[in-house]
C-alpha cells in the first residue's frame, strides 16, 4: 500500500505549485499537480538512466509507443497500434503542430469553454477564427453540459476545421458518455471537421464512472479523429513534458508528420524512458492513487453539502482539478484571489479558462493530502464568515 498520507516537503524545490503562485501561502491548490511522490519503479528508471553518464539524443523511441498502446489497449479496450502513436513534448506545443497540422490561418477552430485556457489562447493568437461553444451551466444540478445544437451549426460553417473537447474536462470535471462522445465524432464526420480530444485527465474518475475515449467511438479508420495525452500529471513527472498524440488515420498521421518535422518537435529520452516505465509498471500505483482521490472527493464533496459558504462545487466525475462557483460573493476573480490569499489559500482563477462565463469562479487542486484539503476548506469557512456572510 501507498501511503498518500506521507509529507513531502516541496517547498525549495524550485516547484512553481510551492515556489511560485504558492509563495507565502499554506494552500496552494491552483497548478495543475500532484503533492505526491512518483512511483517507485519510475523514480529507478530515471536513476538508472541518468547513471549511465550521459542524457544524450534518442535513437529509438518505438518502446514508448508499444508501451503507450498496450497500457491504453488494456486499461481502457481500444485497439491503438503503435505506429499511430507520436511521442510529443508538452501538449500545448503539441496542440499548435495539431492545429498547423489540419488548419490554416482564417480557418475556424471550435473550442468548448470553460476550457483549459492556452486552448483559448494559442488558438486566437495563431490567426484561427475562435468559434465558442460554451457548455451549458445548469447551477442548480451543479453540471456542464453540450451545446449540440450550436455545436452543429458551427460545424457547419465551411471555415471551420477542427473542433477541441476536453474530456475529462478541465475545469468542469466532465466525463463525456459515450452517446456523447459519438454525437460529437458523428457531427464532425459528416461536417468534414476534424475532431481534437485531449484526454490527459483519462486516468482518474469517480464512482465507477470509465472513461470513453473518443478512440472508443471514431470509424475504424479514425477519420477525423486524433487524441492527444499524458500520463505525466497522474505519475507525478509533469516537468518532463512527455505527451502522445494518437492518430488512428493514415493520411491525417501524414499531415502531422509534416507539421511536427517543421516545427522540429522531439522529446527527450528521459520523458520518454520515465512514462514508459510508468505505463509498464505502475498501474497499481494509479490504481491507489484513484482510490485516495476519490476519499479526498468524497470529502470536499460531502463538506460543501454540511457548511453552506454560498459557492456551488461543479459534481466531481473526473480529474483532480474541482470547479467552484463563488459568483453569490459578488467578487471578481482578481478579488477572490487577493481575498482568498489572505486566508492562505491560492486557486486558479476563472479567468485563465476562456469564455464569457467564468468570472467568479476558481479552480481547485484535490491531489494533495488530506490534511491539506482539510486545512484549505477550513480557511474557507473562515474566510466567508469574517468577510462575506
Amino acid at each position: 500500500m501507498i501511503n498518500f498520507d506521507l509529507p513531502l516537503n516541496r517547498r525549495g524545490t524550485n516547484t512553481w505549485k510551492w515556489d511560485g503562485e504558492g509563495l507565502g501561502v499554506d494552500y496552494p491548490l491552483g497548478t495543475a499537480d500532484m503533492d505526491f511522490r512518483m512511483p517507485d519503479e519510475i523514480r529507478q528508471a530515471i536513476h538508472d538512466k541518468v547513471d549511465q553518464g550521459v542524457l544524450s539524443y534518442a535513437a529509438d523511441k518505438s518502446y514508448f509507443a508499444k508501451a503507450f498502446a498496450a497500457y491504453q489497449n488494456r486499461r481502457y479496450g481500444l485497439n491503438i497500434q503503435p505506429e499511430q502513436v507520436m511521442p510529443g513534448t508538452t501538449l500545448m506545443a503539441v496542440y499548435k503542430v495539431i492545429m498547423d497540422a489540419f488548419t490554416a490561418p482564417g480557418d475556424g477552430v471550435i473550442v468548448q469553454t470553460p476550457v483549459f485556457g492556452p486552448f483559448y489562447s494559442v488558438t486566437k493568437n495563431n490567426g484561427r477564427i475562435l468559434y465558442d461553444n460554451g457548455l451549458v451551466y445548469n447551477r442548480a444540478e451543479g453540471t456542464w453540459s453540450i451545446n449540440f445544437e450550436e455545436l452543429e451549426e458551427m460545424a457547419s460553417d465551411p471555415r471551420v476545421r477542427l473542433l477541441v473537447v476536453c474530456n475529462p474536462g478541465n475545469p468542469t470535471t466532465r466525463g463525456f458518455t459515450r452517446e456523447e462522445m459519438q454525437k460529437m465524432y458523428d457531427i464532425c464526420k459528416a461536417n468534414h471537421v476534424v475532431m481534437l480530444s485531449d484526454e490527459i485527465h483519462s486516468d482518474v474518475y469517480y464512482d465507477g464512472r470509465k472513461h470513453v475515449s473518443l478512440l472508443a467511438v471514431c470509424d475504424e479508420d479514425g477519420k477525423n479523429a486524433v487524441v492527444l495525452t499524458s500520463s505525466g500529471k497522474v505519475f507525478g513527472i509533469p516537468g518532463l513534458k512527455t505527451s502522445a498524440t494518437v492518430v488512428p488515420n493514415q493520411e491525417l498521421r501524414d499531415r502531422y508528420a509534416v507539421a511536427a518535422l517543421n516545427a522540429r518537435v522531439d522529446v527527450i529520452d528521459l520523458g520518454l524512458v520515465a512514462a514508459t516505465a510508468g505505463y509498464e509498471h505502475a498501474e497499481g500505483y494509479i490504481l491507489e492513487l484513484q482510490a485516495y482521490l476519490q476519499k479526498n472527493k468524497d470529502y470536499v464533496v460531502n463538506w460543501f453539502k454540511e457548511n453552506d459558504i454560498k459557492v456551488v462545487l461543479t459534481k466531481p466525475e473526473a480529474s483532480y482539478l474541482f470547479w467552484l462557483d463563488f459568483t453569490d460573493w459578488k467578487m471578481s476573480c482578481d478579488e477572490l484571489e487577493a481575498l482568498l490569499h489572505e486566508y492562505g489559500i491560492v486557486f486558479s482563477s476563472g479567468a485563465e479558462f476562456g469564455g464569457l462565463h467564468n468570472e467568479g469562479f476558481m479552480r481547485m487542486n484535490i491531489a494533495t493530502r488530506m490534511e491539506l484539503v482539510k486545512g484549505a476548506l477550513a480557511n474557507l469557512k473562515k474566510c466567508y464568515e469574517e468577510k462575506i456572510q
